[in-house]
């Protein structure tokens, strides 16, 4: 078997902003902040639409450890409905912030590269009106991430998470069927 081939300075260059796109596009409430008052927040939508933008039309996703997906070929249009989903990423009340670290990158070929990094993934579930914490929970592992050049353009076209261990109660964070709960009740306890 050869050694994998690195992508060019270019190559990495792309892919490396479609990685920061696509943390930025999960975490990004800040912008519907009121920074009028602290106290104040105005969350209507969070950057779903930089998420799309970076999107091949199918994806790998391999979120089993996270909120028990696993999927080939999902289109790019279903991806978005489970990420903007309220019980998952689109509910008002999580905050997230997804940390990539030290990488690696493979040129598996002239159109797929491949990345793999250290990941810290903070999420905090904040009660209604977002003034005190409900639970926090800070996944620790690996993320490896697919790029796939359609046309002319590099896309982000998967991710596979390995989650080496939780920090305080993640299982609490996410509600109903995206996260670790069996029922709205077991959910409202929290």
């Amino acid at each position: 078997m050869s050694p994998s081939r690195k992508p060019t300075f270019e190559e990495w260059l792309e892919v490396s902003e479609l990685a920061f796109d696509w943390a930025e596009s999960y975490d990004d409430k800040v912008s519907m902040w009121s920074w009028d008052g602290v106290d104040t927040t105005n969350i209507k939508q969070q950057d779903w639409a930089r998420l799309r933008s970076i999107l091949a039309p199918k994806l790998s996703i391999n979120y089993a450890k996270v909120n028990n997906a696993l999927h080939v070929d999902l289109l790019a249009d279903e991806f978005i409905t489970m990420m903007e989903n309220p019980l998952f990423l689109g509910d008002p009340n999580i905050d997230s912030q997804h940390m990539l670290g030290l990488s690696k990158w493979e040129k598996i070929s002239d159109t797929e590269i491949v990345s793999h990094h250290q990941s810290r993934a903070a999420h905090m579930r904040w009660n209604e009106g977002r003034k005190t914490v409900a639970a926090k929970g800070h996944g620790h592992g690996l993320v490896k991430t697919i790029y796939k050049k359609i046309g002319d353009e590099w896309k982000w076209a998967g991710i596979e998470t390995k989650v080496r261990w939780n920090e305080h109660e993640f299982e609490k964070v996410f509600r109903g069927a995206a996260g670790k709960f069996s029922s709205e009740e077991d959910a409202a306890a929290v």
